[in-house]
């Protein structure tokens, strides 16, 4: 189900809708998980060039607040754990997805964040490959070991989504290669 459709079907219920949380039914009991299935904001930019990269450093340092970051690797299908794919959000400045193939220095963007909070999960996994294309954030904050510390049984990404927020997360294509 889209945003929209989401919105239009809980039509009465604009309060929870606005503050980010899942609607109650219309006996006041919460929904189960409300699945996401599109970016609120549409597709994000895809960064492909070196020229693309340098306006996306600038909109990001433009944007307020933390960054969440993520790396996709193929290490369940190669060797090694280089990043294929790096993703970023940040209040004001959206979603970009970066290819370190034709973008393999993020020393740029490494500068133009060193002051603002980044936010991962399971950075272990994601920081040795981000640090080979120059990218080492010196503020951190990791859901997954925030998600351990508060006792939560499922720390995974999805399980923390959904029990926090009442949202599932489409993780279909999360072993494809």
């Amino acid at each position: 189900m889209t945003e929209a459709a989401r919105r239009d079907s809980t039509a009465g219920t604009a309060g929870a809708e606005s503050a980010g949380e899942p609607a109650p039914h219309g006996d006041g009991q919460a929904p189960g998980p409300v699945p996401l299935l599109e970016p609120r904001d549409g597709p994000p930019t895809l960064v492909d060039s070196a020229a693309m990269l340098s306006t996306t450093v600038d909109a990001l340092a433009c944007g307020e607040g933390p960054v969440a970051v993520d790396a996709e690797r193929a290490s369940g299908f190669r060797y090694g754990h280089r990043a294929f794919l790096v993703q970023l959000r940040r209040r004001g400045a959206g979603t970009v997805l970066i290819d370190p193939v034709p973008c393999p220095d993020l020393s740029g963007l490494d500068a133009a964040l060193s002051g603002a909070e980044v936010v991962l999960h399971a950075a272990s996994q994601d920081l040795p490959c981000l640090a080979e294309l120059g990218f080492r954030p010196r503020a951190l904050f990791d859901t997954e070991l925030a998600g351990r510390l508060l006792g939560f049984p499922r720390v995974g990404l999805g399980a923390l989504v959904e029990s926090v927020l009442g949202w599932t997360l489409e993780k279909g294509h999360a072993a494809a290669d």
